[in-house]
């Protein structure tokens, strides 16, 4: 097997292990949601409305949201998807389309740094349980979740091109 072979291998097993990780805590946090709401709506939809939000900073959820769910689950997941997917895309763009490759380390970072920054204004908001601070605050989180959406589809969907060039690339083939 060739070295570019064990790379790979090695590189898709951590993203396989990282979406096996956001699995996980998707199904710990919704257990967690199950009686009072139907998700963690803030972080996964982009149809909700002030006051839903209000309700959330209020409820007896709160802060379990904040630990372990926010902090540390998720930001253990958005390290892992952001460095699996970064150090994957980055090191098959190298291989098959070299000055592209920086790509494959900018598109995780945005969406890490949009999923930390929303991350961290949600637990602000759940900290200080203030209904009102939670319903001036919806527009600027639903944009920030916005980004956060966009960037992990676009590094889910670099990561996948990046496999494919690589595995029809007429090197990596020699394994």
């Amino acid at each position: 097997m060739s070295h570019q072979a064990l790379v790979t291998i090695i590189l898709a097993g951590l993203v396989v292990s990282a979406f096996g990780l956001f699995c996980w805590v998707g199904s710990y946090s919704d257990r967690v949601f199950a009686d009072r709401f139907r998700t963690r709506f803030p972080e996964k939809t982009l149809s909700y409305s002030g006051d839903q939000l209000g309700e959330l900073v209020q409820s007896d959820l709160r802060m379990k949201y904040v630990f372990p769910i926010l902090f540390p689950l998720d930001l253990i997941v958005m390290l892992a998807l952001a460095g699996a997917m970064g150090a994957a895309s980055s090191h098959w763009l190298n291989q098959i389309y070299p000055s592209a490759a920086w790509l494959g380390l900018v598109v995780p970072a945005v969406y890490l740094l949009s999923d930390l920054i929303e991350d961290c204004l949600l637990a602000w908001l759940l900290l200080h349980g203030d209904p009102h601070a939670a319903a001036r605050s919806v527009s600027v989180l639903k944009a920030i979740t916005t980004i956060k959406l966009v960037s992990v589809s676009a590094s889910i969907a670099l990561t996948a091109i990046a496999l494919v060039g690589w595995l029809f690339h007429n090197e990596s083939l020699a394994i």
